[in-house]
């Protein structure tokens, strides 16, 4: 109907039209904004207000038709909080009762001077503020309840006595009560006893007046689901510091948390990869501006706050490979071409470091960003350079092997060969079997050499295939293979078949030796599976014993094991030895030759008893197909 400080709409019902003018230039006078509308008469007031905005009506008592009393219960019926003033010539106790049973706001007599024109004003402009007021209370509470009501926060209200009086529909979806379950209840009624200390410490607060509290704990849905609930707690007070009432704003945030958590492990379980990996992320966009992980800080030896610009990044490269990396970028930033390189890097301390670095565009980015990776490869360059110093020693070895020392044999045998056709003597046996075991070792001492480089190429191979197709070159008497496996394996062809020749070889020869405390090594695995004349063709007492091949059930891999007097456990440690063997005919190279093919196809070996007592040699670590 009107707001503090507006014009001030007066309806002024009396059949006496002179006087109610005059008291309307009175009423002007006394206050200018008073707007005066006159009906002569209670059917034409109630016609006014249905057309017009009234803020106050100003009624005479005796009217014909409807008199002051009856025109006010008229009123009531449809604006029962309109300011109503009884303004009468006649005073009786009985009219004012009645006046006061039908709901009036005010009753004032008329007098015959105009000093209580001033009166009747004030009358009018308190009940009118009165009025408004409350319109604006109740429209304040309209719109609080409309909000609470239609709040996506759960909102509960209580007394002092922390009882509930009031929640919305969304926390009663929260915690699965109807409103009638938790009126007159406590907040016990659906937070966990695990969190009881920490509710009463802010119920506590609450109660002395302190103010509002922010709290996350632990709660109970009616159906015993266990939730997190973050509350926002407030408690309403008046001038007088007198408590209005207490109320609070909730939500489930049991994902929240949960996905909080799960990232904090995220973040922790990359920080801890970078650490352990050497490795660190990057992102670059097209304004120069940078972002670098924990990790890439510490490759380039700089503080946890460094953030630099792409061409801070790219002054730590070494000045050679500066350009290089410098275009990759800018080709994935503008081309979108990913780029992985080996390039040098010397830190913040002047460290020199090998890093690999990885970079791509990142698609549906509001601009041009590259994103990658650096890990610190250092140690694995070394570890390469090594490998080749090795590699060219192992070249230079084996060219004096197959050179040097194959030559000189090569004219002793013939020599001996010719010294036998003209003389018999057992010394030149002698010399014919020392010529043999000297070829032998220069055989194995190539073998060593060649199968102690990387595995060049693999590929899918049955175990059963071929270790079978091995075992069928080999002399083996009255030994047995028995396969118990339907693997295939990626390796090698020729160097799997060369570890189980020396492994079979090694098993049949000491097979059937009575005395365990002779460790068992090959010395018939030497020369080429299945070549006759070869050195090792003879098996020695290879009668009945049992090879078995199978896989190994809990680990990737397979084992060759037998059913002979075994090898002691004190020295298991050292027959994979080069040159490591106790057999008389034996050159301690074949099981070193079994561990260099499973080391350059990353693989594992050891031995360890049999069921029956024997040697089981176990490859672990191996590739299999499914």
């Amino acid at each position: 109907m009107g707001e503090a400080g507006s014009a001030i709409r007066v309806l002024h019902v009396d059949d006496d039209r002179q006087y109610a003018e005059t008291t309307a230039a009175f009423l002007k006078r006394e206050r200018v904004a008073f707007d005066i509308e006159i009906a002569t008469s209670a059917r034409k007031g109630l016609r006014l207000l249905e057309t017009a905005a009234v803020d106050c009506i100003v009624s005479d008592y005796e009217m014909p038709g409807q008199n002051g009393i009856d025109f006010l219960e008229s009123v009531r019926e449809d604006y029962p909080d309109l300011p109503f003033i009884l303004y009468t010539g006649r005073g009786s106790e009985a009219v004012a009762s009645d006046a006061i049973s039908a709901g009036v706001t005010d009753y004032l007599q008329k007098a015959p001077d105009t000093s209580h024109y001033a009166l009747l004003s004030n009358r009018i402009v308190n009940a009118v503020k009165q009025y408004r007021s409350q319109r604006a209370l109740e429209a304040s509470k309209d719109r609080l309840s409309l909000f609470i009501d239609q709040s996506p926060l759960g909102f509960v209200e209580y007394n002092q006595d922390f009882e509930i009086v009031r929640v919305n529909e969304t926390l009663t979806e929260i915690f699965g009560y109807t409103e009638t379950e938790l009126l007159g209840e406590t907040w016990e009624t659906f937070v966990s006893s695990e969190s009881y200390d920490d509710v009463d410490a802010v119920t506590s607060a609450l109660s002395e007046a302190s103010g509002g509290y922010h709290s996350v704990n632990e709660n109970v849905r009616k159906d015993g689901e266990r939730i997190v609930v973050e509350w926002h707690n407030r408690l309403v007070t008046d001038d007088s510091g007198d408590v209005v009432t207490i109320f609070s704003h909730c939500q489930d945030v049991t994902e929240r948390i949960e996905h909080e958590q799960n990232l904090a492990q995220l973040r922790d379980f990359f920080a801890e990869a970078e650490e352990l990996g050497a490795l660190g992320a990057w992102e670059y966009d097209e304004s120069g501006m940078s972002t670098w992980t924990a990790g890439t800080r510490r490759i380039h030896e700089v503080d946890d706050d460094f953030d630099p610009t792409v061409e801070d990044g790219l002054s730590f490269y070494h000045p050679e490979d500066r350009e290089t990396v410098s275009d990759a970028v800018d080709a994935a930033l503008n081309d979108g071409d990913p780029y992985d390189l080996e390039v040098r890097l010397i830190t913040a301390r002047g460290n020199h470091r090998w890093v690999r670095t990885r970079g791509k565009r990142v698609e549906g980015a509001e601009k041009p960003t590259v994103r990658g990776f650096i890990q610190d490869i250092t140690e694995q360059k070394e570890r390469e350079r090594r490998l080749r110093v090795q590699n060219e020693r192992l070249d230079s070895f084996a060219s004096v092997v197959s050179h040097d020392l194959q030559g000189p044999l090569t004219v002793a045998q013939g020599h001996l060969e010719l010294a036998q056709q003209d003389v018999a003597n057992d010394h030149l046996d002698s010399i014919d079997a020392a010529h043999e075991r000297m070829q032998t070792l220069i055989d194995d001492i190539l073998t060593l050499a060649r199968e102690g480089r990387e595995a060049t190429t693999t590929e899918p191979v049955n175990l059963r295939t071929a270790a079978t197709a091995c075992w069928e070159t080999m002399e083996t008497e009255s030994a047995a293979l028995e396969t118990d496996t339907d693997s295939v394996v990626l390796a090698d062809l020729g160097r799997l078949q060369r570890l189980f020749s020396n492994l079979f070889r090694n098993c049949v020869a000491h097979g059937s030796e009575s005395s365990p405390s002779q460790v068992q090594q090959d010395s018939m695995e030497h020369g080429q599976m299945g070549q006759p004349g070869q050195s090792g063709e003879a098996v020695e007492n290879g009668g009945g014993v049992t090879v078995t091949l199978g896989d190994i059930d809990d680990a990737s891999g397979f084992y060759v094991a037998d059913d002979g007097p075994g090898i002691p456990e004190d020295e298991r440690n050292t027959v994979f030895e080069a040159g490591y063997s106790t057999a008389s005919e034996g050159t301690g190279f074949g099981l070193a030759i079994v561990a260099d093919i499973a080391a350059v196809h990353g693989w594992d070996v050891s031995v360890t008893d049999s069921e029956s007592g024997g040697a089981r040699f176990e490859i672990t670590g191996v590739d299999k197909e499914m």
